[in-house]
């Protein structure tokens, strides 16, 4: 993509390789993941890097991208279920908004893609053809 400097290509290479440590966390029940400590701590850690790499992109690029910076900005007063918030809403965004952004860089072949929503109908329609097989 034109306009993206060696230095921002490089913290978003930096904030997708740890987005996608907190996306596939967030794959897992929340109960599973905040009631075990190490869980915990790697998701806040992982948030931790993925914030202080994106304070290296540039405010320019930043207004370019539909991310919720403010969201992803640092909070001493933080909860788990606010990391938790941060690891369901912010990080697929972050994904679906960077990684396009470094496609033509051989980093991008080991980045993960977030899932795409089902709709309802697209979920209803996956329940009626198991049915369809009993």
């Amino acid at each position: 993509m034109p306009g993206l400097t060696a230095r921002d290509r490089a913290a978003t290479i930096a904030v997708l390789e740890n987005a996608q440590w907190v996306y596939a966390l967030s794959r897992y029940p929340k109960k599973q993941v905040l009631d075990d400590e190490i869980d915990v701590k790697m998701l806040r850690d992982r948030i931790g890097a993925m914030r202080k790499a994106a304070q290296d992109i540039s405010p320019a690029q930043r207004k370019k991208l539909d991310v919720p910076w403010a969201r992803l900005e640092d909070d001493p007063d933080e909860t788990t279920d606010m990391l938790w918030t941060v690891a369901k809403k912010v990080t697929p965004k972050v994904l679906a908004e960077m990684r396009p952004l470094v496609n033509d860089t051989p980093e991008a072949a080991f980045l993960i893609q977030p899932e795409a929503k089902k709709t309802k109908r697209q979920q209803k329609k996956k329940v009626g053809l198991v049915r369809r097989k009993r």
